[in-house]
């Protein structure tokens, strides 16, 4: 039965765009809420295909208040059955719409503890839920060498894409990235959004990192899949690249799963999809952060090519009230690498015929074109684009996407020459 589903903006990186084509496919109706719908037309790289869409209503999606009044407006002529959202930047406003509404989602209080990493981690350490040690610094804070441990992990409390994420290997560095953090950055982030003036300093996990995707629906749990994070070497944390499942030893998996799922009831989270991170230290699983909402960079499109369950469709159903339907799994692995970027012009791009006819290679996908200038942030926004791979394990099909984006080359005007991705 046809149904009334209202999206709240969308991530630029996979799940978004997904779940607009899933509710199509279920034969929904789709309004589509932003403050300005440029941001996702036009572009080079992947843009949103408006005919997914049935009717685009403009407000301003950082207020609770025109949220409401624009769900209004458009449940007009068709009454409005679920507000959602992908994006990590409108969770918050989304679930306390939905919840003003009478319309399921998420515990607005859950997903403001977890948009605040330091929230986050004080319920989790009240939960005993194993955490880095840390510590939230503000601008009117003192910082002695022994409030610092070294090394250390410095970053903003509230912020995606590994942004502002700093390895620090001593307390002089660690005040420095602070201080960079708090008052020489621009306190206006994304979209033209004020950045919470805190920053977290916590112990450094030396250890590999995943990710766990799960739903949660009526509080209970399910785990879809354990994802293998590769990640560019410190003082940064770029990710690279996913693989699903991760290659792990069966009780380390399971282990995962636990941390994630109590780390989930530490913050009251009952409803709706989470991206868990994590890293696995010599003494188990420790928590990074939990997002309350699918992972991005297509992590639900290896998913579902790995798994065969469909996490954004599966997502909307709880929106309409089913309970998500996890069985008759298939069992392969599906990977992702990204194109790393350099900052300059883009003169020229090579071997994309080629990427794609490499075995088992599913998707290669351009963010950039001939003439484009790009930048250098030292986060997740430095890419030239991704290629995507299945194969009979999450390794083969790492080997595969690795293999295929070798295929590809740019030449960079600000480059002495080619390199390839």
């Amino acid at each position: 039965m046809s149904s009334h589903l209202v999206f709240v903006e969308s991530n630029m990186s996979g799940s978004g765009f997904e779940a607009l084509a899933a509710a199509k496919r279920m034969g929904h109706r789709v309004s589509f809420l932003t403050c300005d719908l440029s941001y996702y037309v036009g572009g080079v790289g992947e843009t949103l295909d408006t005919a997914l869409i049935d009717r685009v209503a403009r407000c301003d999606t950082d207020d609770v208040e025109a949220v409401l009044a624009a769900v209004r407006e458009v449940g007009r002529d068709h009454p409005v059955d679920a507000v959602l959202t992908m994006s990590e930047w409108h969770v918050a406003v989304t679930a306390a719409a939905a919840r003003r509404l009478g319309l399921a989602g998420s515990e607005p209080d859950a997903v403001a503890a977890a948009r605040d990493k330091s929230r986050t981690r004080t319920l989790c350490q009240a939960a005993a839920v194993p955490i880095p040690a840390f510590r939230r610094v503000e601008r009117t804070d003192t910082l002695d060498d022994a409030d610092i441990p070294v090394p250390c992990i410095v970053k903003p409390v509230d912020e995606l894409l590994s942004i502002g994420v700093k390895l620090c290997a001593s307390a002089t560095e660690a005040r420095a990235h602070v201080r960079h953090l708090l008052e020489e950055r621009s306190q206006i982030g994304y979209r033209g959004r004020p950045r919470t003036p805190a920053v977290l300093i916590e112990e450094y996990l030396d250890g590999p990192e995943y990710s766990v995707e799960t739903l949660t629906y009526e509080g209970t749990t399910s785990v879809l899949s354990v994802t293998r994070k590769l990640l560019s070497p410190p003082p940064a944390f770029v990710e690279t690249g996913h693989a699903v499942p991760a290659p792990l030893d069966p009780d380390v998996r399971t282990a995962c799963e636990e941390v994630a799922a109590a780390a989930l009831a530490a913050i009251g989270y009952t409803f709706g999809s989470a991206h868990i991170e994590l890293r696995v230290t010599a003494a188990g699983p420790k928590l990074i952060e939990v997002n309350c909402r699918p992972g991005g960079d297509r992590i639900t499109r290896l998913v579902t090519l790995a798994t065969g369950i469909d996490m954004v469709a599966e997502q909307i159903g709880m929106h309409l009230g089913r309970r998500p339907e996890l069985t008759g799994r298939t069992d392969r692995g599906a990977a992702i690498v990204f194109l790393p970027s350099t900052a300059g012009r883009v003169d020229e791009i090579t071997g994309t015929v080629q990427a794609r006819a490499h075995e088992g290679v599913v998707d290669v996908q351009l963010y950039v074109e001939t003439g484009t200038e790009t930048g250098s942030h030292g986060d997740n926004t430095d890419r030239f684009g991704h290629v995507i791979a299945v194969g009979p394990t999450s390794t083969a099909a790492l080997q595969r996407a690795e293999a295929a984006a070798q295929s590809i080359a740019f030449t960079v005007a600000a480059a002495a020459d080619a390199y390839s991705g």
